[in-house]
């Protein structure tokens, strides 16, 4: 449970889903750090929560190691992602495909890394990925659903190596949530808008709370895996595309 807990590390902490998360992590009395590249964004939510901030980019491992590395983390909300190259793989450039797996995959892996081993000799944690129904089903995003698919089977076979070390793992998988990931996903404009229109959107709180309830039952369950979508939004199904 949460009560259990003092400390917490939370990484894309500047806007949505993980201001979100450190806002209520703060108001139930954790010491939260905060992690994001956009100094003044952390700074604002630092007055209003009380926080802990570190400006850096998570692809830059050697940051990550010396800052988080003897951080005594009791929970790991691994949020930080993003989703270049969004459209289609022959359309994404280089520079997509490795943004988009450096930031959503091999930073990810490092942020573990680095908080795990001292979870595992307190016996002690909970480590909490942010995934994505991207993860789950086939979507339109062969590079996006390949980096959250990494993700769903990292979360998978951690939950076995974790077995009997008492440090907890949650896999979060939303659908479209109101957040800024279209902006930096899709560069046209008009195709960023239609993606926050048609039905009502997840809001980062949503997901936010749902996160919250993975680490505040009680410690004999470990909640593995959540799917949460709008109730108007249903992943799935057949999509046949005519042929000319």
């Amino acid at each position: 449970m949460l009560q259990d807990y003092q400390t917490a590390l939370v990484t894309g902490a500047s806007s949505g889903i993980g201001a979100a998360t450190v806002t209520k992590l703060c108001e139930r009395g954790l010491e939260v750090h905060a992690v994001a590249r956009r100094s003044e964004r952390l700074a604002t939510l630092a007055e209003s929560t009380g926080c802990r901030v570190h400006t850096l980019d998570v692809r830059d491992t050697d940051a990550v190691y010396a800052t988080f590395g003897d951080l005594k983390i009791d929970v790991l909300v691994n949020n930080a992602g993003l989703g270049r190259g969004f459209d289609t793989l022959a359309q994404a450039s280089r520079e997509d495909i490795e943004r988009t797996i450096d930031t959503n995959v091999t930073a990810l892996l490092h942020i573990t890394r680095a908080v795990l081993p001292g979870m595992l000799e307190r016996r002690r944690g909970h480590i909490v990925q942010l995934s994505s129904i991207a993860a789950l089903y086939p979507l339109l995003s062969a590079l996006y659903g390949a980096s959250k698919g990494a993700i769903h089977l990292l979360s998978q076979n951690l939950r076995m190596e974790l077995q009997g070390s008492r440090v907890r793992h949650t896999e979060i998988c939303p659908g479209r949530v109101k957040t800024e990931f279209f902006a930096t996903a899709i560069d046209d404009s008009e195709r960023q808008q239609s993606m926050l229109e048609g039905f009502e959107l997840l809001e980062g709180g949503d997901v936010a709370d749902a996160i919250l309830y993975a680490l505040d039952t009680p410690w004999r369950v470990n909640i593995s895996t959540i799917e949460m979508t709008p109730t108007e939004q249903a992943p799935g199904g057949i999509v046949i595309e005519p042929t000319s």
